[in-house]
């Protein structure tokens, strides 16, 4: 047999691999379509050589699925379609008809509002059609066929094909489940205004009407992401997407695309004078820009986005969110009180910690429901979207502002770090809604599951003298002083001003721990405590701390490279005298003690030769934290590089501009690294002597002398071993502030 005739567009195919395909066994197949009329109903057939309705279409002939379904509806019918997507595709087994059979089903698109008294029924073949409800269709259908059109729908309504054996779905993990399921569409768009309060609209070239800046919401991003990228795209501005004003939602019957639609309006800071002036539409999608008031946009605009237009402005002045629905506001209930509001977050914030296993003790639990967030914490920086490549932005809310006051409530309650203060900016005397870039933050509330860690940890009871360096906000102080009584607690805080804003709000909610401003590593002189705790990470355990703890006690301290890695913590116990410490990797960690500068991964690779060279290490799990934790320490200056893709790691040194990149190679690990260090063989090293002192997942600290201390790990004559870094000379002693005697 000779292979079949190609012309110039078809590739050059092999005879004999011709031969075997044509010879080869083939599952038989058919094409159905998926055909609405203009009112959405599905166009049914009831064939003569068969009963029951069914779906139009027929069985395939050597021919591809798309062009038989065009030609048996053609020929049945007498109606040309356009042959969509595919929505679902069958495989009946052999044991149904004798033979493997695969089903298609297409959606198919008919020209103009097709009619069934249109249709030129094929005498021989077809007794009657006609268009049905989505409901009637179903139940008009055989059953298999009805199973297959029910996946079908789903799939239109998604972005997926179903894939179905005999009509039933096959099963699936949970990361395809989500993604099959049906979704509506997102839309992001940004209420854009200038300084003097008017907005941003658009003449888009491929609508009719006039737009507002912003697009569909694509599958690997948020909304804020996107509307940044719209920006981007569309006028190139890199300004950051502030926080939701609107949410304008459709059901999939109200909407020409048959599916449901989510439109949502983000804030974005006013445009500058150079900014308004400076738009280019990059794309070419946008043919012009006109800033119109509140009136003119009104006129100009459809009625459905004058009416988020409209909405988006009062939630601005408001500090609320407008939920509209097709475009008609939806009447809000009475707002709760800021406190009861305040609560209500609080309570959910517990929950979820218990929900995930970190909130465990019921002590803990009644200090951080008994402890005001929002009086601690007034203002916040949060996170804004800004566009790829571009630096990362914060933009500052007041709790006091209603307009800030429901994404500030859900920031200092969603769990994270809360960024307060940038630099050395004056305390609450920043203007709100300023944003800045590059973080650089000197005053943060830590994440809450490393609050609830620690407390948990301390375990402090009623009545023990505890000390905690490092007050900022004064969350954990509020905690503490719950926990074992406000007169128990001395908490030290380097920052006057820090100091005196945490002393004024723990006050006013009635708690009065000891407030000394001094180093929070000299600790509080002469004293003597139960429970110390530190908020901040050292190098090595302050010896002046350790002469402090009383007999009994116990004293917590992140332990810090200065490098961001494996948070670790130490646990210190004094017992008849004694000292003994163990470090541990744990789930979060602490800024150093020294202001916010620490080694960072670059962005990029340093430029320079490149040296690659086979790995005899599979890069271990970041759940290693024993291995990595004394990598961090015996490796100097190692950094180890967030967000590596495709099972790489990568490392760098960057005060001697060295990396090292770690990929898998078919088994294999390929290593391109570049600089005067070979990292990954400095990492290789440490793992084998981790290797063999036993894979040690915590380490002991010998602080027989506090000024060199020794920190070893594993078992048999060939432990892992380092010192810590000297401690540095303290400050002069703290003293307490006048204000924190009364």
């Amino acid at each position: 047999m000779t292979a079949p005739p190609t012309d110039d567009s078809s590739p050059a195919v092999d005879p004999e691999l011709a031969h075997y395909l044509a010879q080869h066994a083939a599952p038989a197949a058919c094409a159905d379509a998926l055909i609405r009329d203009g009112q959405g109903r599905i166009l049914l057939v009831d064939p003569t050589y068969k009963q029951g309705w069914d779906l139009p279409g027929g069985m395939l002939e050597d021919e591809e699925p798309v062009r038989a379904l065009a030609r048996e509806v053609d020929e049945e019918l007498g109606l040309a379609i356009e042959v969509g997507r595919l929505l679902a595709v069958d495989t009946l087994p052999a044991a149904v008809y004798g033979r493997t059979v695969l089903a298609f089903l297409y959606a198919g698109h008919a020209h103009g509002e097709p009619a069934a008294s249109a249709l030129t029924l094929q005498d021989s073949e077809i007794r009657a059609a006609g268009f049905f409800p989505e409901e009637e269709a179903l139940a008009l259908l055989p059953e298999p066929v009805s199973r297959r059109l029910s996946a079908a729908l789903a799939a239109e309504r998604g972005s997926h094909t179903a894939v179905l054996r005999d009509g039933h779905r096959l099963p699936v993990r949970r990361r395809d489940h989500y993604a099959l399921l049906p979704a509506p569409m997102v839309a992001a768009t940004v209420l854009l205004t200038d300084t003097a309060g008017r907005v941003l609209v658009l003449d888009p070239r491929d609508k009719r009407h006039l737009e507002l800046p912003g697009g569909m919401v694509e599958a690997q991003e948020s909304p804020g992401q996107a509307a940044a990228r719209e920006l981007a795209e569309e006028l190139g501005l890199t300004v950051p997407v502030g926080r939701l004003l609107a949410v304008d939602t459709s059901p999939a019957s109200a909407t020409r695309h048959g599916r449901a639609q989510l439109c949502l309006v983000f804030a974005a800071p006013p445009l500058t004078a150079a900014q308004a002036e400076g738009l280019v539409f990059v794309d070419g999608e946008v043919r012009a820009a006109y800033w119109m008031d509140r009136k003119e946009a009104a006129v100009r605009l459809p009625a459905r986005l004058a009416a988020r237009v409209a909405a988006g402005l009062a939630a601005l002045a408001s500090g609320g969110i407008v939920h509209l629905e097709q475009g008609v506001p939806v009447a809000a209930p009475v707002a709760p009180s800021l406190r009861a509001r305040a609560a209500e977050a609080r309570a959910a914030m517990v929950e979820r910690l218990e929900d995930e296993g970190v909130l465990t003790d019921p002590a803990v639990r009644r200090a951080l429901l008994a402890v005001p967030r929002e009086v601690l914490l007034p203002r916040c920086y949060v996170r804004r979207p800004t566009a790829p490549g571009r630096p990362k932005a914060w933009q500052l809310l007041d709790g006091a502002d209603p307009r800030d006051q429901a994404e500030w409530l859900v920031r200092i309650h969603d769990g994270g770090a809360v960024p307060v203060r940038q630099g050395g900016e004056p305390l609450d005397a920043a203007e709100r809604g300023q944003v800045v870039t590059g973080g650089g933050f000197t005053v943060r509330s830590a994440a809450v599951a490393a609050t609830v860690e620690v407390l948990q940890a301390l375990s402090p009871a009623a009545g023990d003298r505890v000390l905690e360096l490092g007050t900022g906000p004064g969350v954990v102080t509020a905690a503490l002083c719950e926990l074992v009584g406000g007169g128990a607690v001395t908490t030290v805080e380097a920052d006057p001003q820090v100091a005196e804003a945490a002393r004024a709000r723990l006050a006013a909610l009635g708690y009065r721990p000891r407030i000394v401003h001094g180093d929070g590593a000299g600790g509080c002189p002469g004293a003597r405590f139960d429970r110390i705790v530190l908020s901040f990470a050292v190098r090595c355990l302050p010896p002046a701390l350790l002469e402090q703890l009383a007999d009994g006690g116990l004293l917590l301290a992140p332990l810090t490279t200065g490098a961001p890695g494996r948070p670790a913590r130490a646990t210190v116990v004094r017992s008849r005298g004694e000292l003994s410490a163990v470090l541990r990797p744990v789930g979060s960690g602490h800024r150093p003690l020294r202001g916010p500068d620490r080694a960072t991964a670059p962005p990029q690779l340093p430029t320079g030769p490149v040296a690659v060279r086979r790995s005899t290490v599979s890069p271990p799990a970041r759940t290693e934290g024993g291995f990595w934790l004394a990598a961090e320490h015996l490796v100097p200056g190692l950094v180890l590089a967030d967000g590596a893709v495709g099972g790489e790691v990568a490392v760098h040194a960057p005060g001697e501009r060295s990396s090292a990149v770690v990929r898998p190679d078919g088994g294999c690990w390929t290593v391109e690294y570049t600089g005067p260090r070979d990292l990954w063989a400095e990492v290789e090293d440490v793992h084998g002597r981790w290797v063999r002192a036993g894979r040690p997942d915590h380490y002991r600290i010998d602080l027989s002398d506090p000024a060199a201390q020794r920190v070893t790990g594993g078992s048999g004559r060939r432990p892992l071993e380092w010192h810590l870094p000297s401690a540095p000379t303290a400050s002069a002693a703290a003293e307490p502030h006048e204000e924190s005697r009364r």
